[in-house]
């Protein structure tokens, strides 16, 4: 596929999904989890330095999509909207995450786990493919009435460029 063909499905995918105006994540996630019959749980979380600042672990029952909170919430969105983005791409996650997935949800049997994705860095191309994404999803959610992207005041971008983070 050429580069030009990867980057319009990517934004044929965002273009499909159903965004709450205004958007809200959390209704957000509730849709797509009944729109594809399994549940899609939001976990918020504050992680340390050398954790990931977004997981995605999808069980026989149900996806989770952790996120950081000591960010902005404009942050802490696009975090979540990029674990979002490796469900919908398909991506499949590395075992290595078996132990953060234990300390994240403990009560959790590792037997049920089937997929565990993790954002840190994005030299892996299914990292880049989900960040793709996820801009598209977020330019879609945050499209307002007689225009696109944030409004004029563009707070929430200030405050995101602020974040100096790898994720």
């Amino acid at each position: 596929m050429t580069d030009q063909g990867w980057i319009r499905r990517r934004a044929a995918i965002a273009a499909e999904l159903d965004f709450p105006q205004p958007f809200d994540l959390a209704e957000f996630a509730a849709r797509l989890g009944r729109r594809r019959g399994r549940p899609l749980l939001l976990v918020p979380v504050a992680f340390s330095a050398d954790r990931p600042c977004g997981l995605w672990i999808a069980t026989t029952g149900a996806d989770y999509v952790y996120y950081e909170t000591g960010t902005t919430p404009f942050h802490a969105t696009t975090i979540a909207l990029h674990e979002i983005a490796h469900l919908l791409l398909g991506h499949q996650g590395l075992t290595a995450w078996q132990e953060l997935a234990g300390w994240l949800a403990p009560d959790l049997d590792p037997a049920l786990i089937k997929v565990i994705l993790g954002r840190t860095t994005y030299t892996r191309p299914e990292e880049r493919d989900a960040e793709m994404l996820a801009s598209f999803m977020l330019e879609r959610a945050t499209a307002w009435p007689g225009g696109r992207g944030w409004p004029s005041t563009g707070h929430a971008l200030v405050d995101a460029t602020a974040v100096a983070q790898d994720c």
